[in-house]
């Protein structure tokens, strides 16, 4: 029989509270996350993706479904034992060296393997100062160290919620290859929750956005972004005649861009569509100065998907 999953939700719901004044933080989410895959989970502030992940991490029970790991439930004896995660930010003690803490979460674990935690502070660009008090870290440096302390115990499941916080751009460039390597040359599977919409395209294999506590979109990143008509941007002479040719067949606007004294025409087309774009205009004694496809990022499809969350009341106060 094939591996289960490393995770699967069924129905899980949370409701904090009762009667009217319940908050509904998470509804019946269905999630199947494969092994071996790094897979982002994304939602605007309140949207239920840390309440999901203290589920999944048997920190709050839940108001009813179940989540699995590995095809067991979370809340079996044991069934975490291959699970490393970092919740809503680390914990350290501050007067401890990031070394010395380390080495207390492995005690405590009976898991005490200095050659692992000097390789893990290695690997997470904290080796030069690891004897220095965690008091005197940066959130960046505090949020390695919390990386690190997630795979003490060489989980084959990495569960990170908002793993780049504090970062700069430099750390965060080095954070994603860290994690892509988790999953490419480790085996593990990566699950992250982030806000960072550009680094999730680059880093994730899958996504789920949720809303509202509710699932609203799920799939490869390459194919979510397939959904959508990308736009095509075209400088093209005379102006008035290229627009009223290419209205014949799409959708068109003006795009006016400082610097440029020819507006250009953005196009409501598929990239494929770009030879008969150019071919009809040429046919119409246009000329063609540039076209340049203007694909869809992660950021504009989320903001796009999650559009009404303005219109949202109460339920939306949980995260």
């Amino acid at each position: 029989m094939p591996n289960p999953p490393a995770i699967c939700t069924d129905s899980l719901t949370k409701t904090f509270g009762k009667g009217k004044t319940s908050i509904a933080a998470v509804r019946n989410l269905n999630l199947e996350v494969e092994r071996g895959q790094v897979y982002g989970f994304l939602g605007p502030n309140g949207a239920g993706k840390t309440t999901t992940i203290r589920m999944l991490m048997d920190l709050v029970r839940p108001s009813a479904g179940r989540a699995e790991i590995h095809g067991r439930n979370v809340r079996e004896a044991g069934a975490l034992a291959r699970v490393g995660g970092l919740v809503e930010g680390p914990a350290f003690y501050g007067y401890l060296s990031g070394r010395n803490n380390l080495e207390v979460l492995a005690r405590t674990a009976n898991d005490y393997r200095p050659e692992r935690i000097r390789a893990l502070l290695e690997q997470v660009g904290l080796a030069a100062r690891a004897a220095q008090p965690v008091g005197a870290y940066s959130m960046g440096m505090k949020q390695r160290l919390g990386v690190a302390a997630a795979l003490l115990g060489d989980p084959d499941l990495v569960v990170l919620d908002e793993p780049t916080n504090g970062l700069d751009p430099a750390g965060i460039q080095e954070m994603r290859g860290f994690i892509r390597g988790l999953a490419k040359e480790q085996g593990k599977t990566v699950f992250i929750s982030s806000h960072l919409l550009n680094e999730v395209e680059q880093t994730c294999d899958r996504v789920a956005i949720i809303h509202k506590g509710e699932m609203i979109r799920e799939g490869p990143v390459a194919g979510l972004l397939a959904e959508s008509i990308s736009n095509l941007r075209i400088q093209a002479a005379p102006l008035e005649q290229a627009e009223q040719a290419l209205r014949e067949r799409w959708e068109v606007a003006r795009e006016s861009v400082p610097g440029d004294a020819i507006p250009w025409l953005v196009v409501k087309a598929p990239p494929p569509d770009s030879p008969r774009v150019v071919e009809l205009l040429v046919g119409k004694g246009v000329r063609v100065h540039q076209v340049v496809i203007r694909r869809q990022t992660l950021e504009s499809y989320f903001l796009a998907a999650t559009s009404d969350l303005h219109a949202g009341g109460p339920e939306a106060a949980h995260d």
